[in-house]
């Protein structure tokens, strides 16, 4: 079977990381940053092991992202640094007692330079269906070996940060925005429905994307990201009505769900929250500002659909034709609609929908304004 090889070593058959990143991903933990609830943690391994550091890491294809470091600055690392990579593999606690005498890390650059770490201990976190997301782990920077005690311990702690990451998913709060996550959205949005279909009233569905998400960390760092996504969750938190319901999906992806409201409102709601997020100025530091768009899908019941999976799949769709027409614009999804072949002067004005037959088109279209998109196919839809 195929397998993924990183630093020359096997990690796990594809189909397996496929699964085991889906279990990771499910948890919604890895574009958080740092997380308090972690920090009890770090501060008991360190100190059940007596270490100057410990950890708290998951692992994604590529990267450890480090939820809380004691002792060690350090909010990432490629995963190709394997200590993480054993750790996770064994199963059980993982221990170098000393890496510049192994063989398998007396090159890894925490060794053989700073912070010239001798000793690495780490613990498997360990998912209800078997998969191993991440470690706890403890460094020191002398040679040593963990009593059998020690080991428990590790063992135990991070059976706890598998706790917090259930919690986490069953909490309704994203702890980084403090807007409501995936799962409460998903009862939210089938019940809203629910009450839209039994009083024939209307539901509008806005999907957000920070534009270029992945270069903004990659440029700025992770801490700029997380900046970027506490803003928005910020300004959608102040910018909403009261019975609208506001929600992180994950990553850089929001929705905002809008009960009792007609698709010309919603789109019209869209275009303000684009504005205003295409004003908006994060300062990094004293000489750096970083400035953020958004690519936004509209849906509605029931012009797009009867069902929580219908309205989602258009307002993604949506936001899929808002970024192939060039980013920083509003799309209302053009399915089951009553389109028009021209412009009528006294139609209703911002409302933009793709004629169905030019989807390709307009992915292509570079040069729409900014905005409500209107490039070439598209028609303008009576209220």
């Amino acid at each position: 079977m195929e397998s993924i090889t990183e630093a020359g070593v096997r990690v796990l058959p594809c189909k397996e990381e496929a699964e085991r990143l889906a279990t990771l991903r499910g948890y919604y933990a890895l574009e958080t940053g740092y997380e308090r609830r972690f920090d009890d943690i770090t501060l008991l391994a360190s100190r059940f092991c007596a270490t100057p550091v410990a950890l708290v890491g998951l692992v994604d294809e590529t990267r450890v992202f480090f939820k809380s470091a004691l002792g060690f600055t350090v909010s990432e690392a490629p995963r190709s640094h394997a200590f993480f990579d054993y750790a996770m593999r064994r199963g059980k606690v993982f221990e170098v007692r000393d890496a510049s005498r192994d063989p398998r890390f007396e090159r890894h650059p925490w060794v053989a330079g700073a912070p010239h770490v001798r000793f690495y201990a780490g613990a498997p976190i360990v998912a209800p269906d078997g998969h191993v997301l991440g470690s706890v782990s403890v460094i020191d920077y002398v040679r040593r070996k963990l009593t059998d005690e020690q080991r428990e311990a590790l063992q135990f702690l991070a059976a706890q940060v598998m706790a917090q990451l259930e919690l986490g998913v069953l909490a309704p709060r994203d702890p980084l925005t403090g807007l409501y996550n995936r799962r409460h959205l998903t009862d939210a949005l089938a019940r809203e429905l629910s009450r839209a279909v039994r009083r024939r009233s209307r539901l509008g569905v806005i999907a957000l994307d920070i534009d270029n998400f992945k270069h903004i960390n990659d440029t700025y760092g992770h801490d700029a990201g997380d900046a970027a996504l506490r803003e928005l969750g910020a300004l959608l938190t102040g910018g909403i009505r009261k019975e609208d319901i506001a929600c992180r999906l994950g990553g850089e992806e929001f929705l905002l769900v809008m009960p009792d409201a007609a698709t010309d409102v919603v789109a019209a709601r869209a275009e303000k929250l684009r504005a205003k997020v295409e004003a908006l100025e994060l300062r990094l530091n004293p000489d750096l500002v970083c400035r953020i768009t958004v690519s936004i899908g509209v849906a509605a019941h029931p012009e797009h659909g009867d069902t929580p999976e219908d309205l989602l799949s258009e307002a993604e769709h949506a936001v899929y034709l808002a970024k192939g027409g060039g980013r920083n614009r509003v799309v209302i999804a053009p399915r089951g609609l009553d389109y028009r072949a021209t412009l009528g002067r006294d139609s209703a004005p911002g409302l933009a929908y793709p004629a169905p037959n030019d989807r390709a088109r307009a992915l292509g279209n570079a040069d729409a304004p900014r905005g409500i998109a209107l490039p070439d196919g598209y028609a303008i839809m009576r209220s």
